[in-house]
C-alpha cells in the first residue's frame, strides 16, 4: 500500500510537465499570519508576480506585494526574488526580500529571506497555484531599541496568466 500510494503521488506531481513551459505574470491573495507569541493580528494583501522559467526544472520570479494589518497600523511591502525548483506541478523555492514597513508601529524597512512550497495546476491558458511561505522577517524598531520578531506562515492562492517568451 505504501508503495502504490508513492506511484500515485509522484505520478500526480508529475501531470503539469506536460503543460507548456511559458514565462507568466500572475496575481495572488495574501494571507500572513504571524505566530501567535509575537503578533496577535493577522495581515491581509494582494501580490503580483513575473515568472521566468530557466529550464523544465529551475524558474526565478519576483514579487511586489502590499499587506495590510488593521489591527496593528502597520502595512508591509515587499519586493522579493524567488529562485525555484519544480517536478511537474510541485515546487519549491527559496528567496530573499527588501521590506517597506509603513505605519504607525516604528518599525525601520528590512532585507530577510523566505523559503516556500507550492502547487501549479494548468487547465488550460490560465494557471492557477497556491503556495505556503515561511517568512523570516525581524525588523529593527526605529528608535533602536531593539528588533521585532515578525516571523510568519503566508498562505498564496492565485492565478498564472503565460506571456511570450
Amino acid at each position: 500500500m505504501k508503495k502504490l500510494t508513492v506511484l500515485l503521488v509522484l505520478a500526480l506531481s508529475l501531470l503539469g510537465t506536460a503543460a507548456r513551459d511559458a514565462n507568466a505574470i500572475g496575481v495572488y491573495g495574501i494571507w500572513w499570519m504571524p505566530r501567535e507569541d509575537s503578533v496577535d493580528a493577522d495581515g491581509w494583501g494582494i501580490g503580483l508576480k513575473e515568472k521566468r522559467s530557466l529550464s523544465p526544472l529551475f524558474a526565478i520570479d519576483g514579487r511586489v506585494s502590499y499587506i495590510t494589518f488593521s489591527d496593528l497600523d502597520t502595512n508591509i511591502i515587499p519586493i522579493e526574488f524567488t529562485g525555484t525548483i519544480r517536478l511537474g506541478m510541485l515546487y519549491a523555492g527559496i528567496g530573499a526580500g527588501y521590506y517597506f514597513l509603513t505605519g504607525d508601529s516604528g518599525l525601520e524597512d528590512s532585507m530577510n529571506w523566505y523559503a516556500l512550497a507550492g502547487i501549479e495546476v494548468l487547465p488550460g491558458p490560465i494557471s492557477f497555484f497556491g503556495e505556503v511561505k515561511w517568512q523570516f522577517l525581524e525588523p529593527d524598531f526605529e528608535e533602536g531599541s531593539g528588533s521585532a520578531d515578525l516571523e510568519s506562515l503566508a498562505l498564496h492562492l492565485g492565478a498564472n496568466i503565460g506571456i511570450l517568451k
